[in-house]
């Protein structure tokens, strides 16, 4: 009787190892699984954020053998809105130590590589310049607006690099069916910055003025 005790305890044990070593390897799989997404992610963030760089290289090129640009930003003033996709200035804010260049149209692989107008005009046209970007939950593009603050400094410069100062006055969050912040009245000179909450898929709204 002992001995067959004995053998199914030994059967049992042997049992308790085999569902231990299921369960090890079936935990570093999963931790394998999401480091390579994490790398993965990190790898493409990497890679955008040098295509904004190289972009941004060739603005401040742009910039410094442009000898008349005003043709074509007066062409552009002509329009409703911006209908090809261009380079058309740059976005600044000290207290966040980003600078990137802005693309005159919103489409899935521009934002990869860099904020995008997707409603307004550039100053001095009057209005609401609406500016999203992408949040990686880094220190990379939009990421960090969300700490932007009242009285915190955003500097908007167009082709010419001509300089437009705005001014942060509020901070906040809506729900992605919220429109309300686009909203403006054509005499005032606004901008919007808009990004995701990744945590509760809502927008973050950051407004400023000049």
């Amino acid at each position: 009787m002992n001995q067959i005790l004995g053998n199914v305890e030994i059967e049992l044990q042997k049992e308790k190892r085999y569902h231990f070593k299921y369960l090890f390897v079936f935990s570093i799989s999963i931790m394998i699984l999401f480091s390579s997404f994490f790398m993965y992610e990190i790898y493409h963030a990497n890679i955008n954020k040098k295509k904004s760089q190289f972009f941004q290289h060739n603005y401040e090129i742009v910039q410094l053998y442009a000898s008349n640009n005003s043709d074509i930003y007066t062409n552009l003033e002509n329009n409703n809105s911006y209908t090809k996709k261009f380079v058309i200035g740059e976005i600044n804010i000290p207290s966040l130590n980003i600078s990137y260049p802005i693309f005159s149209k919103l489409d899935d692989e521009t934002l990869k590589i860099s904020p995008c107008i997707f409603h307004g005009k550039m100053p001095p046209e009057s209005g609401n310049l609406c500016i999203a970007g992408h949040n990686y939950n880094n220190d990379q593009f939009f990421s960090l607006i969300y700490k932007l603050k009242k009285g915190d400094i955003i500097r908007i410069y167009d082709i010419n690099h001509h300089k437009y100062t705005y001014t942060v006055f509020a901070n906040y969050e809506v729900k992605t069916d919220d429109l309300s912040p686009i909203s403006s009245l054509k005499s005032n000179h606004e901008l919007t910055l808009v990004t995701c909450n990744n945590f509760n898929n809502h927008r973050i709204i950051v407004k400023a003025h000049y």
